[in-house]
């Protein structure tokens, strides 16, 4: 989970590492992280999403399992990319201004991204993202879609910065869901109570957002604090697309 919420919950933000754009017309290599995307990595080297996919043989809509190697085609500059689904900016901007502003690439609809087709283990984990779900009145696409963005439903995942699991919560983050926001003890390291703190820390963002889903995507990976003082970071920006793009698969 990329919220770090400050002040009340203590939190350290991952966000997006991600190479500088290439010089030239020269290729290089790039080793995909914790929430990257192919719309991010092509924005920050100042190529396409179609570019970027047909280098390395992928479909623009696929989700890029942590640690995959691709190749980064060169490009002349950050000018040659092509305006993104929310503007193309490259500074932090409005919250409010972004949201009413972006729009979402309609994704294959109804179409579950092939990795997780192609795992029972993964696709055995359907049943607890109902469950929590539905147990907190919270969208079910948007929760799957938030899961599969940070880890690709997969709990052995832990981040550079510590963030645990299915939806890579940071400890902290997790003490503060399960103390104020469920109160029980929770184990973030079981992949039952990793979702359900997702979910749980899911609904409380709607809440504090007025139920804008773009605005809940925002604030789960940069915290709505800062969200509320900033605005929507460069980074941030990159995260909503790629969620918003996930959406309709998990529809």
């Amino acid at each position: 989970m990329r919220a770090r919420l400050r002040l009340t919950i203590v939190i350290a933000s991952l966000g997006l590492l991600i190479a500088a754009g290439a010089a030239g017309f020269a290729t290089k290599n790039y080793k995909v992280r914790p929430g990257d995307s192919l719309w991010a990595i092509s924005q920050a080297n100042g190529i396409t999403v179609d570019q970027l996919a047909e280098a390395n043989g992928l479909h623009p809509n696929n989700v890029l399992p942590i640690g995959t190697q691709l190749v980064i085609p060169g490009s002349a500059g950050p000018d040659s990319s092509s305006s993104s689904s929310s503007g193309g900016s490259a500074q932090t901007v409005n919250a409010s201004s972004f949201c009413s502003s972006f729009q979402a690439n309609s994704g294959p609809w109804g179409v579950l991204p092939q990795l997780l087709q192609d795992s029972p283990n993964r696709l055995a984990l359907q049943p607890l993202f109902e469950r929590w779900a539905n147990y907190y009145d919270l969208s079910l696409p948007l929760l799957e879609a938030i899961a599969w963005q940070e880890s690709g439903w997969q709990q052995d995942v832990v981040s550079s910065a510590g963030a645990i699991g299915t939806g890579q919560i940071m400890p902290a983050t997790g003490s503060f869901i399960a103390n104020t926001l469920i109160g029980e003890r929770m184990n973030i390291n079981s992949v039952s109570d990793n979702i359900r703190m997702s979910a749980a820390f899911l609904a409380y963002l709607a809440g504090v957002e007025g139920n804008s889903r773009c605005l809940t995507i925002a604030a789960y990976y940069e915290g709505p604090l800062n969200l509320a003082q900033y605005g929507v970071f460069p980074d941030s920006q990159a995260y909503v697309a790629s969620v918003e793009a996930l959406i309709p698969e998990f529809e």
